[in-house]
């Protein structure tokens, strides 16, 4: 039997301050991480968080929650967005952020890319990392000219469960079709976003993701994986893995 794993995130988490700005805390319980962070008036990522990170801009994803207090983030390609007390955020990579107004504000992160939030960068060195984000990106996108270079020739997408669209998905254009027909079934709503992603630096990679689709007047919420193989920059398997098939073949039934 899993047994409990419970701490006390002030008790027992770790002090990361901000210089005359605050500071976070830090903790875990099993598998488990989250960091409370409190950001004073006059706390700026690019003044407080650079020299430490020693990146030019916040190179850290952040799923989090806005308890008090407001925040203003600038992409890297220029998008502006405030978060404001009540705001879930999924706040990718490419960043500066600062404090707006005379409040501090408090968040709370549970992204599993905190737990290096406020230390030195240490960018993965493995390439198909990066082509598996690039790829999820242009899923969600519907970018077909991405995908398309990302997969070799003879790439298989091999789909679990007894819907119609289980099976062996063989070559590109099959392989697109089945992104196709999730697109045509959920009136071109679903989208997979990433969770978490490992590599093994020799071509493979196993990525977690939550997807989310509404199909019928009826939105699901899903959580799975898909292993990649790669030869060279082409990705030429991929092994879906989904935590509930049965639910999943329900909804696309």
């Amino acid at each position: 039997m899993t047994q409990p794993i419970i701490t006390n995130l002030e008790r027992d988490g770790l002090q990361r301050e901000f210089p005359a700005h605050g500071g976070a805390v830090l903790g875990t319980a099993g598998a488990m991480s989250m960091m409370l962070a409190r950001f004073q008036p006059g706390w700026r990522w690019s003044t407080d968080i650079r020299p430490t990170a020693k990146t030019p801009s916040c190179e850290t994803r952040h799923l989090g929650y806005v308890l008090s207090g407001q925040m203003r983030v600038v992409m890297d390609d220029g998008t502006e967005i405030n978060l404001t007390p009540g705001d879930m955020f999924d706040l990718p990579a490419g960043h500066d952020a600062w404090v707006t107004g005379n409040e501090p504000c408090v968040m709370v992160d549970v992204s599993p890319e905190i737990t290096g939030y406020a230390t030195a960068a240490s960018k993965s060195a493995d390439r198909h990392v990066e082509l598996v984000r690039r790829g999820y990106a242009a899923f969600n996108a519907r970018d077909i000219e991405t995908l398309q270079g990302l997969f070799a020739k003879d790439v298989c997408h091999h789909v679990p469960g007894k819907s119609a669209l289980a099976g062996a998905h063989k070559g590109v254009d099959a392989v697109l079709a089945y992104y196709g027909q999730l697109g045509e079934l959920t009136d071109d709503t679903v989208q997979a976003h990433l969770l978490d992603v490992h590599g093994d630096g020799g071509g493979h990679v196993m990525a977690t993701h939550q997807l989310i689709a509404t199909r019928k007047g009826t939105t699901r919420v899903s959580r799975g994986s898909i292993l990649f193989t790669f030869v060279g920059d082409k990705a030429t398997d991929l092994l879906e893995l989904r935590s509930d098939i049965a639910g999943d073949d329900a909804f696309m039934s």
